[in-house]
């Protein structure tokens, strides 16, 4: 006895043989006849069952051509507007898993200290965080904070990953703007463990000072990410 409609069934076969890699980007699936043999179906259950993968992003149908597997679209990280990680990679929230490696109330190094504004020996919330795509590392992210901004940052979970969301829930601070720095450098013994890459291999490091409504920093990141993540920025003139 089937689970649900003969469609499905062949839909969710097809797109389970797309996850496992049985079937890639750009393969040609066979023909509607050919899979109605194979399932001993009619051709219509069939079109049906593409019909669904097509409206899922799963493949493509071309006129003349035949059925073939969707190419993956490129991950990219896109910095033309502030917010959560998985909304610069434009994926959503579920697909980006994050674990938090460190929260603590520190002292700040001089850098940020300066950069905040902060007075001598006023703590601040330092985070670090690993991001994984596909269960895979793509980006470390270290944040530092003052401590009175938010206190329990320092000491609480974080909203659905995501400082930025936390600060506005938690604490009702918003994020207005960024200015940020980009540079290449390579991954510290330290770095390449956490990233699952070789020690000295080449990373994306980026330094953010980002905004509330005054015109100090209300939070400095650094974060270095994979050589494989673009970096993509939207130029006007």
């Amino acid at each position: 006895m089937t689970a649900g409609p003969l469609y499905q069934v062949i839909s969710r076969d097809i797109a389970d043989q797309i996850a496992s890699g049985s079937l890639h980007g750009g393969d040609r699936i066979d023909s509607e006849l050919r899979l109605a043999e194979h399932y001993g179906v009619s051709r219509m259950t069939v079109r049906q069952a593409l019909g669904e993968l097509e409206s899922e992003g799963l493949v493509v149908r071309r006129h003349g051509s035949g059925t073939f597997v969707s190419s993956p679209r490129p991950i990219e990280r896109r910095t033309n507007q502030l917010g959560a990680f998985h909304e610069e990679m434009g994926l959503d929230s579920r697909a980006i898993e994050t674990r938090l490696l460190l929260q603590e109330v520190a002292q700040p190094p001089a850098t940020v200290a300066a950069d905040l504004a902060l007075s001598p020996g006023q703590t601040v919330s330092h985070l670090l965080r690993l991001r994984l795509l596909d269960g895979r590392p793509i980006a470390v992210q270290e944040s530092w904070l003052p401590y009175v901004l938010a206190p329990g940052v320092a000491r609480d979970g974080l909203v659905g990953g995501s400082l930025y969301r936390t600060l506005l829930e938690r604490a009702g601070v918003e994020m207005k703007w960024a200015e940020q720095s980009v540079a290449a450098s390579t991954a510290t013994a330290e770095l390449a463990g956490l990233l699952d890459v070789p020690d000295g291999s080449p990373v994306l490091s980026i330094r953010r000072r980002s905004y509330s409504t005054g015109p100090t920093p209300v939070e400095i990141a650094q974060s270095h990410t994979v050589p494989t993540l673009p970096l993509v920025m939207r130029l006007e003139r």
